[in-house]
């Protein structure tokens, strides 16, 4: 007998499937599907199989952000429009080079069923806030289908300065805002007034009590989505935050670094625990070159605030890693990566100057 297929949690889709009334009205809409193959129903069936099954030739495209139709392309690599052979579907990108606009989509009905993880500079709510943009002043109808936030309602984190926003740091909510897309969404609508819907999922916080399904290629299990709001800074950093190896989001590391002095630091934190390793990223800056480093495990999920233990490793990386440095921003934009992924530059301006051992981070 094989293990037990455990349920996922009901999310808007699922509701979205059982409410006869509005499939009857959606059967008679020209409709796009803002998606990917991570967004699945109760029973593991894909958002836009299960409602193509139901809403049949009402379907008419697939939409997609970063990462693609499939969730498995790299972070920034640009998308281009595709067809779904299965469900006989164009793919048009929201992520490619060339950016096919909405007005040019033949649609008067949008659904929206992503799975955002908690944390600002997760492109995918940036996404969704750009198209209720392009769509402001037209008579689109926009349905949210609203998914669990793996982080929980908890708020960490410094506010958006205006001066560092970008695709990284979008809406004005905290770094690790709490919130699901469909609040995010419902709150960035109020200004530009479009008819929309937010159809509710459950809302308990389970880490671990059901299977994590990997909205992108980096962040494969429940131990990376928890731990990504630690690690996530280091793509602001020279130092390796896993990526390229079978842990991303899980170990850091660089090569030279002192890693049983990083680990050592690590372990006196509260909720985590962390072992001693050595690894070669086969992608990225880092690609082919051995890092000594660390991989945390989760040890009490109430005790962990990953968060501020990952500003506490980035502070020990820029004091005792020599070979330290800020990344800067690519694609023609000036200034430190870090500083658009936080939000502010506050933080980096503090760890340029010297901070007496113990002295709290006013970040923190």
């Amino acid at each position: 007998m094989g293990p037990m297929l455990h349920k996922l949690p009901l999310t808007g889709i699922d509701f979205l499937l059982k409410d006869e009334k509005l499939l009857y009205h959606l059967a008679k809409k020209r409709i796009g599907i803002l998606t990917n193959q991570s967004a699945l129903t109760r029973d593991y069936k894909p958002t836009a199989q299960a409602l193509s099954e139901r809403l049949r030739a009402a379907l008419t495209c697939i939409l997609t952000p970063e990462h693609g139709w499939s969730g498995f392309i790299p972070e920034g690599v640009k998308v281009s429009d595709g067809f779904d052979s299965q469900l006989g579907l164009p793919i048009f990108s929201l992520y490619g080079m060339r950016q096919k606009s909405l007005h040019e989509i033949d649609i008067d009905t949008l659904i929206i069923d992503l799975q955002d993880v908690g944390l600002r500079c997760y492109t995918y709510t940036a996404t969704c806030a750009k198209v209720l943009e392009a769509c402001a002043g037209s008579s689109l109808e926009i349905i949210v289908c609203d998914r669990p936030n793996p982080l929980g309602p908890k708020q960490k984190g410094p506010a958006l300065d205006p001066h560092y926003r970008s695709f990284v740091g979008y809406l004005d909510v905290p770094f690790q805002h709490g919130q699901t897309i469909g609040e995010l969404l419902s709150t960035y609508n109020q200004p530009l007034k479009l008819p929309l819907t937010v159809i509710p999922c459950q809302h308990d916080h389970k880490p671990y009590e059901y299977p994590w399904i990997p909205p992108s290629p980096n962040l494969p299990s429940w131990d990376s989505v928890l731990l990504y709001p630690a690690l996530v800074f280091l793509e602001g950093t020279n130092i390796s935050e896993g990526r390229g190896t079978s842990l991303p989001f899980t170990c850091l590391g660089a090569p030279g670094l002192d890693h049983q002095k990083l680990v050592d630091f690590i372990n006196r934190m509260d909720g985590i625990h962390a072992r001693p390793i050595l690894f070669t990223p086969q992608s990225g800056d880092l690609r082919g070159k051995e890092c000594q480093g660390a991989h945390l495990f989760i040890t009490d999920l109430n005790k962990l605030d990953s968060f501020s233990s990952g500003l506490k490793i980035l502070e020990f990386l820029k004091r005792n890693y020599s070979p330290f440095e800020w990344t800067e921003m690519l694609d023609n934009q000036r200034g430190y990566f870090i500083d658009y992924l936080l939000g502010t530059d506050s933080y980096r301006k503090q760890l340029e100057v010297e901070i007496l051992p113990g002295s709290p981070l006013a970040i923190l």
